[in-house]
């Protein structure tokens, strides 16, 4: 036997699996991460991880990290309640991330930041960076560019949140002389008003992910999209805040979930009591 023969198995598997990497690195492959950027919704085919904020095809946007929502982007081939099916991803610019736990407690503790687009088109943050996926450099708008600039506060003694928001909550409804509704604060939580506001549904309430930013953050024309479902007459329904315009309520089916996992959704103000 040579002297070398011994030797030549192992060889040739180390060629063998250097090939291989060479191979794997050149091979084009999906974007398996965000990054700051323009990126996409992963579909519930790549991530069905779900949990507060955030579900397989789908993420939550708000005004403030940790914050309630005002829209949804969605990832391709999402089931809508009218059988429609997304037929691609929807996308956001991450210019940065707010870097705080926020009171979440389900371990997001990055909120990145920046123009949402799909049916919300405006600034947002969005729960945790987990559904995104890199897709290019550079940026889709100029929008944001600038980042949330308001000091807000969610807490009881008023003592200003460690992140900034992108709008105060007066862009909600205040006015309860017009509408029980509305909040005197903006929103209902538990540190305002000292929980969500019980209302019914008085009619089946058609419900939607977005109503647009401009209509979710003032009195902007409403372009109701992403239908989640129906809520039939006589349930409860509970709400965190009313649309400036007073045409919309942002609120939960008490006990129920909607397409997808989905708590949240916009209301018509007419099908609740």
């Amino acid at each position: 036997m040579h002297p070398h023969s011994a030797h030549r198995p192992a060889l040739i598997a180390a060629i063998a699996a250097a090939l291989a990497g060479l191979l794997m690195a050149l091979t084009p492959h999906p974007a398996e991460a965000w990054g700051y950027g323009v990126n996409r919704i992963q579909s519930a085919a790549e991530d069905s991880h779900a949990q507060t904020g955030m579900g397989p095809g789908w993420v939550l946007l708000s005004y403030k990290a940790n914050g309630p929502m005002v829209g949804y982007l969605f990832g391709q081939d999402f089931a809508f309640a009218d059988g429609s099916v997304k037929p691609g991803p929807d996308h956001m610019d991450i210019r940065d991330t707010g870097d705080a736990t926020a009171g979440n407690s389900e371990g997001i503790d990055r909120w990145p930041w920046g123009y949402a687009g799909g049916s919300f088109d405006g600034c947002a943050y969005a729960y945790g960076t987990s559904k995104f996926a890199f897709e290019h450099g550079g940026f889709t708008s100029g929008s944001c560019a600038g980042g949330p600039n308001v000091i807000g506060s969610s807490n009881a003694d008023g003592r200003h949140d460690q992140l900034n928001w992108w709008h105060s909550e007066n862009v909600f409804c205040t006015d309860t002389a017009a509408d029980a509704l509305c909040s005197p604060w903006g929103v209902w939580s538990e540190n305002k008003g000292g929980g969500l506001k019980v209302t019914s549904s008085i009619t089946s309430c058609t419900v939607y992910g977005n109503i647009g930013a401009a209509a979710a953050y003032g009195s902007g024309a409403a372009v109701p999209a992403h239908p989640l479902g129906t809520v039939p007459p006589g349930q409860q329904v509970d709400v965190r805040y009313v649309a400036k315009s007073r045409q919309w309520v942002m609120a939960k089916w008490n006990g129920q979930r909607l397409a997808g996992g989905i708590a949240w959704a916009f209301f018509p103000r007419s099908c609740l009591a």
